[in-house]
C-alpha cells in the first residue's frame, strides 16, 4: 500500500524543467509503468538541491490505483455534512477494497473539510464564469492533499475522457508560501480526476497531491506557515501533447490551515540493514511514522557514485491483527539481471554515500492505533500510540 515518491521526477515528465544529471540504476528503472491519467509537475526553487535529491533514489514501485477511484462521493450531492475522511474516501479506496472506520477517523483528525469546519477553508472563487470550490484538505509533514470541485462556465460539459483518443484534463495549479518561510520550497504535484456521478454536467472533482521533494528539507506541509494555492485554469491535453483551454482565470485560495500532526518517532536509531548484492550497509539515524507516510534518515556506506542509488532496505508495517499494511523488499534477482546485462562497472571503493533523508507515501491512510510493529530487515520495531 504505497505511492512512490522517490521516482516521481523520473517517471513523469515536467516538460518545463531540465533536471540534468545521470539516473542511478535501481529496480524501479527496470519496471515500466504508464500513468497517463496523472499530470505531474515539479515546482523547483533550488535546482542544485533538486540535483542532489535526485541521487537519493531507493528502488520503489509507484502504485497507479489512485488514478481511477473506485467510488464517487460528490460533496455537492451528498446532502449532509462530510468530514475529511468521507471526502477523501473515494480517492484512497482501491478496487475491491475500502477504508475502515479507523482510517476514516484518522483522515478526519488530519484534515479540514466541508461542513462543520468549512469556515477553516477558503471560499469558492468565480472567474470568467467558472467556479472552483475547496472541499477538503489533509496533510502531514511530507504530503498535502487538496480536494477541489471545478465547475466550468454554464453550458460547458466536462465529460469523462478516453485518454488514448481524447486526452486528459489538466488543472494548472501551484502552491506558494511566504518568502523565506523555508530554506527552499520544492515539490511535485499530481492531479487526479475523481470518478464522476454525472459525466454530462459541467462539474469535475480533483485531488491535488503535493509531495515535498526528497532529501534534507525543512518543508512541512502541516505547520502554521500559510499555503496559497493558485489555479490558472483547466485544459485538455491531447494524446499528442497539445493543450486546449476549457477556461482560464485567476483562482487564488489562502490555505492558512494548521493541521494536527500525528507523526510518532520510532525507537530505531542504530538499526542496520545490509544490501547483499552491492555489499553496503544502511544505519538508521531516525525513523518516524504518520498516517500518510514513513520518513527515515539513513547513513549509507555505499560508495558515492553516479551509477547506483541506495535502497532504504527491506521494510514492512504489520498491524495488530497480523495484516501486513505495507511491505517492500529489494528484488535481488531482477537487479542482478539488469546490472549484468548492461555495461556498468559497479563501484567497490571510495567515499561512502553518507546520510540521506527520504520518505515513503502510503496509498491508503494508516490507523496508527492498529499498528503492532515495523520490521526493518531482521529488526522488529514496536509501535506504541499513547
Amino acid at each position: 500500500m504505497k505511492r512512490n515518491i522517490s521516482d516521481l521526477l523520473d517517471r513523469y515528465p515536467a516538460e518545463d524543467v531540465e533536471l540534468g544529471g545521470n539516473t542511478p540504476y535501481s529496480l524501479t528503472r527496470i519496471k515500466e509503468i504508464t500513468m497517463k491519467n496523472i499530470d505531474t509537475e515539479t515546482r523547483i526553487d533550488n535546482i542544485e538541491a533538486v540535483k542532489s535529491v535526485r541521487r537519493f533514489k531507493p528502488a520503489r514501485l509507484l502504485a497507479a490505483a489512485a488514478v481511477a477511484a473506485a467510488l464517487s462521493v460528490s460533496a455537492l450531492a451528498a446532502g449532509h455534512m462530510l468530514g475529511a475522511g468521507e471526502l477523501f474516501r473515494d480517492f484512497f479506496t482501491k478496487e475491491g477494497g475500502g477504508l475502515s472506520q479507523g482510517q476514516i477517523d484518522t483522515l478526519d483528525q488530519l484534515g479540514q473539510a466541508l461542513g462543520e469546519t468549512a469556515a477553516n477553508l477558503p471560499a469558492a472563487v468565480t472567474d470568467n464564469g467558472a467556479t472552483i470550490t475547496p472541499l477538503a484538505a489533509i496533510a502531514d509533514e511530507n504530503i498535502y492533499y487538496v480536494r477541489l470541485r471545478v465547475e466550468a462556465p454554464e453550458g460547458t460539459a466536462l465529460p469523462d475522457l478516453d485518454g488514448d483518443t481524447q486526452g486528459y484534463y489538466q488543472l494548472k495549479a501551484s502552491l506558494d508560501v511566504p518568502e523565506g518561510a523555508y530554506t527552499d520550497f520544492s515539490y511535485n504535484v499530481l492531479k487526479t480526476v475523481l470518478a464522476d456521478d454525472d459525466p454530462a454536467d459541467n462539474r469535475k472533482e480533483f485531488v491535488l497531491s503535493f509531495y515535498a521533494l526528497e532529501g534534507e528539507t525543512d518543508v512541512k506541509f502541516n505547520d502554521n506557515v500559510p499555503k496559497t494555492l493558485t489555479v490558472s485554469g483547466l485544459w485538455i491535453q491531447s494524446p499528442d501533447k497539445e493543450y486546449t483551454p476549457i477556461f482560464t482565470g485567476d483562482f487564488v485560495f489562502d490555505f492558512g490551515l494548521s493541521f494536527q500532526s500525528q507523526t510518532i518517532d520510532l525507537a530505531a536509531e542504530g538499526l542496520t540493514w545490509h544490501h547483499e548484492l552491492f555489499d553496503y550497509t544502511n544505519t538508521i539515524q531516525s525513523l518516524s511514522l504518520s498516517p500518510l507516510s514513513l520518513t527515515y534518515r539513513v547513513d549509507c556506506s555505499l560508495p558515492d557514485n553516479d551509477r547506483v542509488g541506495p535502497f532504504f532496505g527491506d521494510v514492512k508495517i504489520v498491524l495488530k491483527d497480523g495484516t501486513v499494511f505495507f511491505s517492500e523488499a529489494e528484488d535481488y534477482d531482477a537487479m542482478r539481471h539488469y546490472v549484468q546485462t548492461r555495461p556498468v562497472t559497479l563501484p567497490i571503493t571510495g567515499e561512502p554515500w553518507g546520510v540521506f533523508r527520504n520518505y515513503i507515501a502510503f496509498d491508503q491512510p494508516l490507523d496508527l492505533s492498529q499498528v503492532d510493529y515495523v520490521q526493518y530487515g531482521d529488526n522488529r520495531i514496536p509501535v506504541s500510540v499513547e
